[in-house]
């Protein structure tokens, strides 16, 4: 029986019986480090690795301790082992360590040393840092570094070593060595230096009278768990594969293993130099968070000289203190941090489990705005901002900033792209940074800091080179080239891809199947080249290919970006093979080319998922794009299924019959309509496709009589809210699917045969005999209108006499209202069975969508709380806000400047008058919610058939006067009376030009605004009574109105209605039946207000200027004033939840 057949059941009795024992060398339990079979073994083998000439990296890779079975020996037997180990390493050559003939081979471990130590001036790649240290002796005398550098034989390889000319021997820093996870072990006979990850000896050393002298220092290449690269590469190809990082960050990698065998050769990058020389720094702060997102740090950098692709000119990054783990977004405007960052802490607090302690920032306007201190406060975070002028104090994130540009420069530079990639460039960097080492944390990255695994590098690729992307069968054809020369631009983001630019689609291609070429930028190939193109006026081809068809327009991608994934799937799906296409989305054949074939493109839209909001990279391809011709629509799975859907619903209610077209008949035309439906906060609700007839040919009294349709008024929608509000009504939602598809036709309509509708073989082509309105008839909202009202009547409703699409009825359980708005309705009331028997009824006679609570109505955004209901449109006023392109600018106080009284003259007419009046139509829109702009938009809105420039910059001033205050709306309190009261004010002979007042109200319920109006008068009045008194009898015709639209919504307003106004003249006239020459041209309207004064529905109230109300509504206010006046109306800020 042999030795270690002997040992091994002695060991397992001793691990049964000595299980507290634990070893000191392998941790194990069961033995002492005397008894230890694992380290006798290592000594041993050791022992022989010294005593060869070299040690290959092989023997001590493939080194399984595990494996390894070897006998015990007693402690006698180890020191014996020892001291042959010392005798075979002072016998063996040491000419392994010596570098340069005539100067000291020697290496000694020193544990009083802070640094690696020679006096050689021979050092690979040497380089001088900005600020030499100076190294201090136990004497006080001091020693000057001259450079930098890092030793390379075959025994000894080690970074980061101070030459030092005055020093006489090489010293081997303990601190530093133990920094890289190794262990040393000192006795009376030497030391041996272990791997902590795998327990190997990768180095021994004698001891030389009380100095250790070293023998051999080897890193095995598999000493570390994470992926190794097999292929050896040159640490040049190294440092562009990591985004241009740092020397000694790439000799820490490859010192741990992490990078396999790396050949060393001195090199100098231009980019590197070109991009990352410094300044001098500023002092560093040593303090660092105790915990991930205890603190983080944010800044924001731009604006860009050149836009991305997406349009992005602007990235905000959000850096944790602790791992300093790096996230980026890419932003069109500033504006875009807020809406950021809410998302930024949700996925921290979803993806981590934490929240945000400490969020530090600089002194930037988007950071001190009201709205993201709102939300800071929301989810708890204490704010830290730096002082006004002193960025310093953010230097963390400062700093960050700067190693994210220099890797861009360095990166584009390298590679030679076009400016506009500059995106994809901070996002590979972020990518990257985060997977190098940072001294800051103990040479670990900030990944394995965050995640506590490591990295994985084995799919790192240089930026920028050549890549040959597989292309898809139906891409090719059997004879064409099966891949597709490309452009490397990163990692993919929601596929498990890189991302690669085709230059021949002039589109992004995301797949698994890809060769690379890292040693040729694709920008180098004469091909690509700047020179050899027309690439400088515009350096990037359009990555979204046009669709051919003579509507064709281009695509204006949004910024959008998520973390990158290891590449594990194809590219691209394919096309749904049941859909149904027309002859017309088939592709043309090509002509004969002598030259090359046209090369195929895709016509897939690209869209961002909704769910990678919470992700911390926005891409600058993505977008999310509505087709305009049935052929592009067609090639896309998401618009192909809604196409089905549409057309599965036409022909469920019987729409159409196919018929043959009679003789003297024509039939219109139809198309498909293509529309993204999106919630309130911008995320993905649907895809819609609608078929709707082309009526503009339509002729009246053929196939058309009356159109006209009824539709809720605005002012009714805020009432019934208010109503609501007040007497704690829920409020519901539901939307009518396909809603004019159920009105009846009395006229004779043909129509065309829809693109994508299969005509049935063997018959004679036909046409469609509408037998219901089709989206686009002239009739078709009245005809839906009139199905409504017959079919709501069956339930015992009854519609109201001042607003037609109110409807309501009374029971013993109370009352239920519903208010239509083409197929969009708002139902409340107190009856609550009423309420679900209604639901249902409808469900039963139309194909209902129940939306539940009241969220999202007409662009109106409606949130609940335990103080009633709040409207706004945040998301309209945004949207309109980057239409015009002033994310940017300024904001100001007030939408109008004080005493500006425009006229028809002023400034130079505008070349084109059309985004002034789609940005006045917009904002007349806008007012359903914000009174404080009515008086300006009623300003402007006086120039739409020839604006000037001096009228546009009055329209902008209101857009900057709104992006200062986005959510701005009404609040319907439920602690309000249902009292109705009322302001009249005018502006006498305000306007400038002919000289007409101006007439402004609004009505208050309770504290609730629910109404109100700026309008110039129809004549000029001759006195400010005259105008006065105008104005009040405009009130009186709104009073009488809500009065009884009150009535039908259960409220009873049988007293006096109280109209303050700060005439005393015009009350006079009201009170007195006294007519003379001063009054005798607004007769009429005394008559119609002495009137409802003396039936007792109105009362006058004679009130100061001060607390007029309806002042806001008649001239421009200073902003003290103004500020007053909107505190009174009720007008808040709404922060988003």
């Amino acid at each position: 029986m042999t030795q270690s057949e002997i040992s091994k059941p002695i060991h397992r009795r001793s691990n049964q019986k000595n299980y507290h024992l634990i070893c000191a060398f392998c941790k194990h339990r069961g033995h002492t480090i005397d008894r230890c079979n694992m380290r006798a073994g290592i000594l041993q083998r050791s022992a022989a690795l010294t005593a060869s000439e070299s040690v290959p990296s092989s023997d001590a890779a493939s080194f399984d301790p595990v494996s390894l079975t070897t006998p015990t020996y007693s402690i006698a037997d180890l020191q014996a082992l020892f001291s042959q180990v010392q005798a075979l390493s002072s016998s063996a050559s040491n000419s392994a360590l010596s570098m340069t003939p005539g100067i000291s081979s020697e290496w000694f471990l020193d544990s009083a040393c802070c640094n690696h130590m020679t006096d050689n001036p021979h050092l690979t790649s040497a380089h001088t840092p900005p600020v030499l240290p100076t190294i201090t002796t136990a004497d006080g005398s001091a020693m000057t570094v001259s450079h930098v550098g890092s030793i390379s034989t075959p025994n000894l390889s080690i970074s980061d070593v101070f030459c030092v000319p005055k020093l006489h021997l090489n010293l081997l820093s303990v601190g530093q060595l133990t920094e890289l996870g190794l262990n040393l072990f000192f006795s009376s006979r030497g030391c041996l230096v272990q791997d902590s990850r795998t327990g190997q000896i990768v180095g021994s050393a004698r001891k030389v009278g009380r100095l250790f002298e070293l023998t051999s220092l080897h890193f095995p290449s598999s000493s570390v768990s994470a992926p190794v690269i097999a292929a050896s590469a040159s640490i040049e190809l190294w440092h562009s594969r990591l985004g241009h990082v740092s020397l000694p960050r790439i000799q820490t990698l490859v010192s741990r293993g992490l990078l396999g065998s790396v050949s060393s050769s001195p090199f100098d990058c231009m980019p590197c130099q070109l991009g990352k020389q410094p300044a001098l720094p500023f002092n560093n702060s040593e303090s660092i968070a105790s915990a991930t997102f205890d603190l983080i740090h944010s800044d924001v950098w731009g604006p860009s000289p050149v836009p991305t692709v997406g349009g992005s000119r602007y990235f905000v990054i959000f850096v944790d203190d602790f791992s300093r783990y790096t996230w980026i977004y890419l932003m069109k405007n500033r504006s875009e941090v807020l809406t950021i960052y809410r998302d930024f802490a949700k996925m921290v607090q979803t993806q981590y489990s934490k929240a945000i302690k400490v969020f530090r920032s600089d002194n930037a306007r988007e950071y001190r705005q009201t709205d993201f201190s709102t939300i800071l406060k929301h989810y708890g975070t204490v704010f830290h901002t730096s002082c006004a002028g002193t960025s310093q104090q953010n230097g963390r994130a400062e700093r960050k900033l700067r190693h994210i540009l220099d890797t861009v420069r360095a990166l584009t530079n390298a590679a030679s792209t076009p400016a506009s990639f500059w995106g994809e460039a901070a996002l590979t960097a972020v990518y990257t940074i985060n997977r190098c080492p940072s001294p800051v944390i103990q040479n670990t990255t900030p990944y394995e800091r965050l995640f506590g695994t490591a990295p994985n590098y084995s799919l790192l690729k240089v930026f920028g080179c050549v890549c040959f992307v597989l292309l898809q069968p139906h891409e090719r054809t059997k004879l064409q080239p099966r891949s597709q020369l490309c452009c490397f631009l990163g990692y993919g983001l929601e596929e498990k891809g890189y991302r690669c630019y085709d230059p021949v689609a002039k589109r992004l291609r995301v797949s698994r199947h890809v060769v690379f070429w890292e040693h040729k930028m694709f920008y180098s190939l004469p091909l690509f080249s700047a020179g050899n193109s027309d690439s400088q006026a515009d350096p990037l081809p359009n990555l979204f290919p046009e669709i051919p068809s003579p509507s064709a327009e281009s695509v204006n991608p949004i910024s959008d970006e998520s973390p990158p994934a290891d590449p594990s799937s194809d590219e691209s799906p394919t096309a749904d093979p049941t859909f149904d296409e027309s002859p017309l989305s088939a592709p043309a054949a090509n002509p004969v080319n002598t030259t090359a074939p046209e090369p195929r493109r895709s016509h897939r839209v690209s869209t961002l998922p909704s769910h990678l909001r919470d992700f911390h990279c926005f891409s600058a391809f993505a977008t999310l794009h509505e087709p305009h011709t049935f052929r592009e629509a067609s090639s896309d799975p998401l618009w192909q299924q809604a196409m089905k859907e549409e057309l599965d619903a036409l022909l469920k209610t019987g729409t159409w019959d196919l018929v043959d077209l009679p003789a003297g008949k024509s039939a219109i035309g139809c198309k498909w309509v293509y529309k993204i439906k999106t919630r309130s906060d911008g995320t993905v609700d649907r895809y819609k496709a609608r078929l709707v007839a082309k009526g503009f040919t339509q002729e009246y009294g053929i196939d058309y009589e009356e159109t006209f349709a009824p539709v809720a008024r605005l002012s009714s929608v805020r009432t019934l809210i208010a109503v609501s509000a007040s007497r704690h009504w829920p409020l519901f939602q539901m939307d009518v699917k396909n809603a004019f598809l159920n009105g009846e036709l009395t006229e004779e309509v043909y129509m065309q045969l829809p693109p994508g509708f299969s005509q049935p073989p063997g018959f004679s082509p036909k046409v469609c005999r509408l037998r219901r309105a089709l989206y686009g008839l002239k009739q078709a909202p009245r005809a839906w209108f009139a199905k409504f009202s017959s079919t709501i009547s069956q339930h015992g409703f009854s519609a109201s006499s001042y607003d037609s699409a109110l409807f309501f009825r009374r029971s013993d359980h109370g009352i239920t209202l519903l208010l239509l708005y083409v197929d969009d309705m708002i139902i409340t009331g107190d009856d609550v069975q009423g309420i679900q028997d209604l639901k249902r009824f409808l469900g039963q006679h139309f194909e209902m969508k129940d939306l539940g609570p009241l969220s999202y109505f007409l662009g109106l955004e409606v949130s609940s709380s335990s103080d009633g209901y709040y409207l706004t449109q945040a998301k309209y006023t945004s949207d309109l806000i980057s239409r015009a392109g002033i994310t940017d600018s300024k904001i100001v106080d007030t939408p109008i400047e004080y005493n500006n009284r425009l006229n028809t003259h002023d400034g130079e007419p505008l070349p084109d008058a059309t985004l002034y009046r789609q940005l006045v139509g917009s904002l007349v829109y806008l007012t359903v919610t914000r009174p404080d702009i009515s008086y300006a938009v009623h300003i402007v809105s006086q120039f739409m058939a020839a604006p000037r420039s001096l009228h546009y910059a009055a329209v902008l001033r209101i857009l900057r006067y709104l992006k200062g205050t986005l959510f701005h709306g009404l609040h319907f309190s439920s602690q309000s009376s249902l009292t109705l009261q009322a302001y009249s004010d005018a502006d006498w002979a305000g306007d400038p030009t002919d000289r007409r007042s101006t007439t402004g109200y609004c009505f208050l319920l309770g504290d609730s605004l629910i109404s109100w109006r700026s309008k110039k008068q129809s004549v000029v009045a001759r006195s400010s009574t005259e105008a006065e008194y105008r104005a009040l009898a405009d009130t009186t015709a709104e009073l009488l109105w809500l009065r009884w639209l009150l009535q039908d919504l259960g409220i009873d307003c049988s007293t006096a209605v109280p109209i303050h106004c700060d005439n005393r003249s015009a009350i006079q006239i009201a009170h007195n039946d006294v007519f003379h020459e001063r009054t005798k041209h607004i007769e009429i309207d005394c008559h119609f207000v002495r009137h409802h004064l003396l039936q007792g529905t109105l009362q006058l109230r004679s009130v100061s200027s001060q607390d007029q109300l309806a002042d806001i509504f008649t001239k421009p206010m200073p902003p003290g004033r103004f500020r007053d006046l909107i505190s009174k109306l009720k007008l808040v800020s709404v922060h988003p939840t």
